[in-house]
């Protein structure tokens, strides 16, 4: 249920872009870090994006997360995508701005902890590929808004244990 209210509160940002000007949301900076709060108060995953301009349509992301995936095991991953942004509504918007999709690929390193003595502590790392949706608003030329939709598939992973596949969240940045 959680899961639906991020989700639904991502596309509420993105539905009421078009009635803004976008003059409101443009930016002359290269790059921005981001942490997302929804990634924090719903999964306990610590997130955090940097992401560099390539050029006026095109960007270049680097994450790095850390969870407590249960008590007994947690998780940090890094990861890397690659946006192109789309001005859908003519607005002139620059990059950083707007809609923007691309793929994306992540690793995760986990470590298992049991606290029966029987049972041996293992690790293991998990691989996927996939892409992403993001919307993003740029105020005051400094503080950035962006709801995010992720979907990836492991390619490496260890049989027994899940993997998340899709993810919503809402990054709060700041531009430099």
């Amino acid at each position: 249920m959680n899961k639906f209210f991020s989700l639904l509160l991502a596309f509420s940002f993105a539905a009421v872009s078009p009635t803004v000007d976008a003059a409101l949301y443009s930016t002359n900076k290269e790059a921005v870090f981001s942490i997302d709060p929804i990634d924090l108060l719903f999964e306990g995953r610590i997130s955090a994006v940097y992401e560099k301009k390539l050029s006026a349509k095109n960007s270049f992301t680097v994450n790095a997360s850390f969870w407590d995936y249960d008590r007994n095991s947690s998780a940090f991953g890094v990861g890397a995508s690659y946006r192109w942004y789309f001005d859908l509504f003519e607005e002139g918007k620059s990059s950083f701005n707007g809609l923007s999709v691309g793929p994306r690929l992540d690793g995760y390193f986990w470590n298992r902890r049991y606290n029966e003595p029987s049972k041996k502590d293992n690790s293991y790392s998990t691989l996927a590929v996939g892409g992403e949706v993001n919307y993003k608003w740029v105020f005051n030329d400094k503080w950035s808004v962006e709801p995010t939709i992720k979907f990836v598939i492991p390619i490496v992973r260890k049989a027994e244990y899940g993997y998340p596949n899709h993810g919503v969240g809402v990054n709060l940045g700041y531009c430099f």
